[in-house]
């Protein structure tokens, strides 16, 4: 995504949370418009916490049984990102937040996820290491070709 784009989906988001923000501060009042804001970040903060330690534990539990916790690493992905979109002001982000954060949602949204990609480890002297790559393996970082793209002059 190029720095444009990016902006404007920031920007849009922005202006789509200040709209909402205000038509909701019609309905039932700018007080407790912020009082359910403030309620949104404080159940969000625990509800992270509380998934997060749930998902730090499956994760170590994979990890000494010595299975790939791909999944867990994904939900812990999810968890992460949905914890900020709650402590961030606004009443769409959190309906996004809490859907990244509750566990039913997450799992389902963390496991189309692992299906769509590919999950590779590597092992060594020094310890182990993983990541997540999106897309499906094709021969490598080059390609199916296997090899870096030539550039020739035209």
């Amino acid at each position: 995504m190029t720095f444009g784009r990016l902006f404007f989906v920031i920007f849009a988001f922005a202006l789509l949370e200040v709209l909402v923000l205000a038509a909701v501060a019609d309905v039932i009042g700018w007080p407790v418009t912020i009082i359910l804001t403030l309620a949104t970040a404080i159940i969000g903060s625990w509800l992270f916490r509380s998934q997060g330690l749930q998902t730090w534990t499956r994760l170590n539990q994979r990890m000494q049984s010595g299975e790939m916790p791909g999944q867990e690493l994904v939900e812990g992905l999810l968890l992460l990102i949905g914890g900020a979109l709650l402590i961030t002001p606004g009443f769409v982000s959190d309906i996004v937040g809490f859907l990244m954060l509750l566990p039913f949602s997450r799992h389902r949204l963390a496991a189309i996820l692992v299906r769509r990609g590919t999950l590779q480890t590597f092992s060594g002297r020094q310890g182990s290491a993983f990541f997540y790559q999106s897309g499906s393996f094709n021969g490598g970082p080059f390609g199916p070709g296997g090899g870096p793209v030539r550039w020739r002059p035209p």
